[in-house]
């Protein structure tokens, strides 16, 4: 019964019949057209050729094709990612058109001007530009109304939803909806250019009640008159085709067997299409009456089936390859369609081996692929936030490119960052400013036309940050104890940051201290104090910004210790010849007393020589400790000859004398003899 679709439509469900659920994956490489031909009057003997070159779709559930003549693509909806994909004929990604979950169905006028689309889960219709994917406007339906398969019969809009159809007058707006009793889902829409008034409906359900019911309407009037209705299918209707002529419907169900039967006498169905191949999935009729199947099995039987207008014996089959690295299974074909009033061919297909695999794409026919070399010109290093300019050439004049950064590492879910259009001489430019460090592959994209397939060239960029300049002076000086040392870093050329820290860091276990942190002047320098009392290395440290890496520099200040060496006991002090000498009685013991900065297990080296045959000789060396005040005493004990010349000196030794914390000090020698 006819109805205004405002009214409430009560039938439940879900069913979505081309709803083919699998794993997305964006577009790579470049497809060939496949010319491999089995002719013969019967099925291939010897294996069927195998589709080659499909490329992978960025969708995750196909749930409908619809190839545009006129402007020279295909359409895929995506129920799954709400959105529509454009390709062109050999599978390049040309456009994403986001519009809702649940897209399904697509139908396009007579004229390929205007684009319809049914939305399931929100309940709409919407309409496209065909020649921009501009949304014209939207149709509510109705909450009740879920719209899934389209077609454009009778300069109308027909889809079907769970239930029933409807109708959508372009000119009016109106609406109709037709409940059929017993049909739970969304029936599959045919017409043919053999009767252009003459609309299919066909309960292609997954329930054998009611799957293969079909009405014939006759819809010139704009108005649905049942004309026929039959059962076409004694069981599981999965997809139905009308011939070119508009005399006969091709269909099949779950089994291997393909029917036919006349339009005006449907209970004359009979087999037809006899190839031994089963698991059909879909069939397409070109508008020159060629017939195409798709069939969804795992072995190496075909895949692909095409018979000529007027002969139900294939001339050419196809297989899927394996495309799975993980199980070896081939590819499943899901769906075939024609270009109409082309000779292309056109295949989905996705990966067997589990419920979400990569979907694919195959032309089939047409003219041969041209693949345009791309050439790229890029430089090996680059500094983040700063323009990366990619240069190149392709073989099209006007192409227009993208490109795409990492595409290798995220190669099924990428966005184009840049594009451009090639010149007369096919020269183009593209420049990106990246943020982030490391190695960049950049890829720029041809997506390909009617004509030209795909293509693609990559680059890889290092983005480095430039090294600053950063000095820090004076450097391996040596200081004496508690002088005071005014230390100086400069800074070189920077982006956004002129900070510098600068620190003091004492040889031992005494913790490193921040002197001063703060910019730098107009010169890049930066000065501070620190009074030494031990070796200490000074550490000037950048932190970086946008375009500069961090940075340190390095300095030493070597400090000596305080040291003082007290000889005592002598009886008096006088000069022999321009040397101060200390004079002791050979039966006195001198004393000699070493005052040094203290630490923790430090001893000094006392050393005392005699002269003899012309040289200083070592008679004593002794390493003392020091006491908790630095102090260290030694009495030069035993007989003592008179008319010898002795000298002493203390030492602190880094390391010898039990640490490193100071530079290597000496005391004044002091000189000695002995008298009666």
């Amino acid at each position: 019964m006819d109805r205004m679709l405002s009214a409430t439509i009560d039938h439940g469900g879900l069913h979505m019949h081309r709803f083919r659920a699998a794993l997305a994956a964006a577009a790579v490489a470049c497809t060939a057209t496949v010319t491999a031909v089995v002719a013969g009057a019967g099925p291939a003997t010897a294996g069927p050729p195998a589709l080659s070159n499909g490329v992978i779709l960025p969708i995750d559930a196909a749930t409908d094709v619809a190839v545009d003549p006129v402007h020279k693509r295909v359409l895929i909806s995506d129920a799954l990612k709400g959105q529509l994909v454009s390709v062109s004929y050999f599978g390049g990604v040309q456009k994403y058109v986001p519009i809702a979950r649940g897209v399904s169905g697509m139908a396009f006028s007579a004229d390929y001007s205007t684009l319809y689309v049914t939305v399931a889960d929100d309940h709409q219709i919407h309409v496209f530009d065909a020649a921009t994917l501009d949304l014209r406007r939207t149709y509510e339906l109705g909450q009740e109304v879920w719209p899934r398969t389209a077609i454009v019969a009778g300069g109308q809009l027909w889809f079907g939803y769970d239930g029933g159809f409807g109708s959508l007058d372009p000119a009016t707006g109106k609406t109709t909806g037709h409940d059929l009793i017993g049909n739970r889902w969304a029936p599959e829409l045919r017409t043919s250019p053999g009767a252009p008034g003459t609309l299919v409906v066909a309960d292609a359900g997954p329930y054998a009640p009611g799957s293969g019911d079909v009405h014939v309407y006759d819809v010139t009037g704009g108005t649905a008159k049942l004309k026929n209705e039959g059962r076409f299918s004694d069981g599981l209707l999965n997809d139905v085709g009308f011939s070119a002529d508009g005399k006969t419907l091709i269909g099949f169900g779950n089994s291997c067997l393909i029917w036919k039967a006349p339009i005006a006498e449907l209970e004359k169905r009979t087999n037809a299409y006899h190839n031994g191949i089963c698991t059909p999935h879909a069939v397409d009729v070109n508008t020159d009456g060629e017939v195409a199947f798709a069939y969804g099995n795992t072995s190496s039987t075909p895949d692909v089936a095409i018979s000529p207008a007027g002969s139900e014996l294939p001339a050419e089959q196809f297989a899927a390859p394996v495309t799975d690295d993980v199980n070896t299974l081939p590819d499943e074909v899901w769906d075939v369609a024609w270009e109409p009033g082309g000779e292309r061919l056109f295949v989905l297909s996705h990966s067997a081996s589990n419920y979400k695999g990569k979907w694919r794409f195959w032309p089939v026919h047409g003219s041969a692929a041209f693949r345009p070399t791309i050439t790229l010109n890029a430089p090996a290093t680059a500094v983040p936030d700063t323009d990366v300019k990619i240069t190149g050439t392709i073989a099209v004049p006007g192409a227009h490119v993208e490109l795409i950064r990492d595409y290798a590492q995220a190669p099924y879910d990428y966005t184009p960052m840049r594009t451009a259009i090639a010149d007369a001489s096919g020269r183009f430019t593209l420049i990106d400013q990246p943020t982030m460090q490391g190695r960049l592959t950049y890829t720029v994209q041809y997506q390909g036309t009617d004509k030209y397939a795909p293509s693609s060239a990559s680059a890889v960029v290092t983005m480095r940050k430039n090294t600053p300049t950063l000095t820090v002076t004076p450097n391996n000086t040596v200081n004496a104890y508690g002088s005071t040392v005014t230390v100086t870093a400069h800074l070189g050329s920077t982006y956004s940051n002129r900070a510098v820290q600068i620190w003091a860091d004492p040889v031992g276990s005494e913790p490193a201290r921040l002197l001063r942190l703060t910019n730098v002047d107009a010169k890049g320098n930066l000065t501070s104090s620190l009074k030494l009392t031990r070796t200490t290395a000074i550490v000037a440290k950048f932190t970086g910004d946008e375009q500069y890496a961090a940075a340190q520099a390095v300095s030493f200040l070597h400090t000596r210790v305080a040291l003082n060496l007290q000889p005592s006991r002598q009886y008096k002090a006088a000069k022999i010849g321009s040397v101060p000498y200390r004079f002791y009685r050979a039966n006195v013991h001198p004393y000699f007393l070493t005052t040094m900065t203290s630490y923790p297990g430090r001893k000094q080296r006392l050393t005392i020589e005699a002269y003899s045959g012309g040289k200083w000789k070592a008679q004593r060396v002794l390493y003392l400790p020091l006491n908790s005040a630095g102090q260290s005493a030694f009495t030069l004990t035993g007989a003592h000859p008179t008319g010898v010349y002795y000298r002493v000196r203390a030492d602190y030794i880094t390391t010898s004398s039990g640490d490193n914390v100071n530079y290597s000090t000496a005391s004044p020698y002091y000189y000695f003899t002995f008298t009666k």
